[in-house]
């Protein structure tokens, strides 16, 4: 007996040891900052843009459509381990659109650390600072993908958005993180919840919801959780073989978003 609560005991210390240790090393197991694309950064260099926030300077770029007064203003926002540089190439040649696309605090030449609150807070600047500089035609559109498409989701709840494009898109992080890691006191830990499914009810805008099958990070059960909590139209596009990781290299994943903006 006196073994069995010895070995209770340590068990419960290293338990909570564990908890307290994935609570303090969060960011790093959420956020994984990239340096830019050297060669894409020199082929997009006239369209470079750079925005001031509380922890330093956004580093982003503004890619216009060929005819930007007849064309959407997209912004972007990429995932957890992506530098926006090489997507601001596959953008630019897959969506006649007026792009925005910045990248988070710490990733690319971006300044500060990421947060949910400093992710949030720096897409309404960007909207803020953008929509009334960049030539569109009246129509805005907010693009996430993965960690990207909570932080649409929040854009679209905070300003005047007319569609949505939410490409492996998750209820919360909360949830997808309860799914890895059942054996955690998941909604204690969690600091950036990133809760797209709390803000659905009221997104009273058309959204395209692009979803990788095969996604073994975001299984599709996270994207149809918030899908049918949306507030507005959605359509479901399912893509058949996709990981969460290849999706974007798929011929009807760009289909799909340039019949979206077309409609635009």
């Amino acid at each position: 007996m006196k073994r069995m609560v010895t070995f209770l005991t340590f068990a419960v210390i290293g338990y909570v040891g564990l908890c307290a240790l994935i609570f303090f090393v969060q960011d790093r197991m959420l956020f994984f900052p990239r340096p830019s694309d050297p060669h894409a950064v020199t082929r997009l260099e006239p369209w470079q843009r750079s925005i001031k926030t509380s922890e330093g300077t956004l580093s982003g770029w503004v890619i216009p459509a060929r005819d930007p007064i007849n064309a959407p203003l997209v912004f972007y926002f990429g995932g957890n381990a992506e530098d926006v540089s090489v997507t601001a190439l596959d953008v630019s040649n897959n969506a006649d659109a007026n792009f925005v696309l910045m990248n988070y605090r710490g990733y690319g030449a971006s300044e500060g650390a990421p947060s949910e609150t400093a992710l949030f807070a720096d897409a309404l600047l960007i909207y803020d600072t953008l929509i009334d500089a960049t030539l569109h035609n009246g129509k805005v559109v907010a693009f996430g993908r993965s960690l990207g498409s909570g932080v649409g989701a929040y854009l679209v709840s905070q300003r005047k958005i007319d569609a949505a494009v939410l490409v492996t898109p998750y209820d919360s992080i909360r949830s997808v993180a309860r799914r890895h890691y059942p054996w955690l006191p998941i909604a204690l830990l969690i600091r950036h919840p990133f809760d797209s499914l709390a803000l659905a009810p009221g997104l009273d805008v058309h959204a395209l919801f692009l979803v990788a099958e095969r996604d073994e990070i975001i299984p599709p059960a996270h994207a149809r959780h918030l899908a049918d909590h949306w507030g507005g139209s959605t359509r479901w596009v399912l893509i058949k073989g996709a990981t969460h990781n290849s999706i974007h290299v798929e011929t009807y994943y760009w289909e799909s978003i340039r019949e979206l903006l077309n409609g635009l």
